[in-house]
């Protein structure tokens, strides 16, 4: 478990570690909704767009709202997660992270997408060795106290196992209501209750002998040297002026648009 981490749902899938290496793209905060086609539609014609050797990291938050495999029955997520296997029958490959969204999505729905899911954290290794961190980001948000308990309640096995049970209807409802509340509580916190901490960063680098750290969440570009000379990296929401990560030939992680707004546009 990574340090500072509530209790969460495990993955019993993948490795946790991947080669960095020219090909790999990093995109996080897509928030796709499933009753949303055209948005759906549309991230589906960028998935398609990317190279056949492309590998995909999702820092989670895939989806706006995911309250158990019902939703995946729905045609608007049904139409991500077929682009996303598409991807992988073409010769590339995705791997899923968590975010607190869609912290409920589990290794069905893996499958659907031909991804594979690391949970809460992915570890990617380039040819020198270097280690960089991949999570999601709201883990850093240690100052908002409430955020953090319910997320240590949402993520008990007895609370997720029960979620994971719920048809599609209840799972729409439930998703609607969380996300509404998610809206108001947003707006009635200060929001340095809710900044990422830098320390924070440094100790899941300690922990993981990372030399970076990069995340999504905060939906706000970042890319800066912290305490000890450590990396940290935030990609913008998927859309964004930088929201996506390339590995390029030297093996360093770079920061670009991912076309995704331009494509809308057109």
């Amino acid at each position: 478990m990574i340090w500072g981490r509530t209790e969460v749902v495990k993955s019993t899938a993948g490795t946790g570690e991947i080669t960095l290496s020219e090909g790999v793209v990093v995109i996080a905060d897509l928030h796709l909704d499933p009753a949303d086609l055209v948005a759906c539609e549309e991230f589906a014609v960028w998935v398609r767009a990317r190279p056949n050797s492309t590998r995909l990291i999702i820092l989670g938050d895939l989806f706006d709202a995911w309250v158990g495999p019902g939703h995946a029955s729905s045609e608007g997520a049904s139409i991500a997660l077929h682009a996303l296997k598409g991807h992988g029958a073409r010769g590339g490959a995705v791997h899923l992270l968590w975010g607190n969204r869609d912290f409920l999505l589990d290794e069905r729905v893996a499958v659907q997408a031909g991804a594979t899911l690391h949970g809460d954290a992915l570890i990617g290794v380039d040819e020198s060795g270097r280690r960089t961190l991949f999570v999601h980001g709201d883990e850093l948000c240690t100052m908002d106290v409430s955020y953090q308990r319910m997320r240590r309640v949402l993520r008990s096995k007895l609370v997720s196992g029960g979620l994971l049970s719920l048809p599609l209807f209840a799972s729409l409802w439930l998703a609607r209501r969380l996300r509404n509340e998610s809206k108001r509580a947003i707006t009635a916190k200060a929001p340095e209750e809710m900044a990422m901490q830098e320390h924070v960063v440094t100790a899941l680098c300690e922990a993981h002998s990372s030399s970076s750290l990069v995340c999504g969440h905060a939906h706000r570009w970042r890319d800066e040297t912290v305490d000890g000379g450590l990396r940290w990296i935030v990609l913008d929401a998927f859309g964004g002026d930088l929201d996506s990560l390339a590995v390029d030939s030297d093996g360093r992680l770079v920061g670009a648009p991912s076309g995704f707004k331009k494509e809308r546009r057109s």
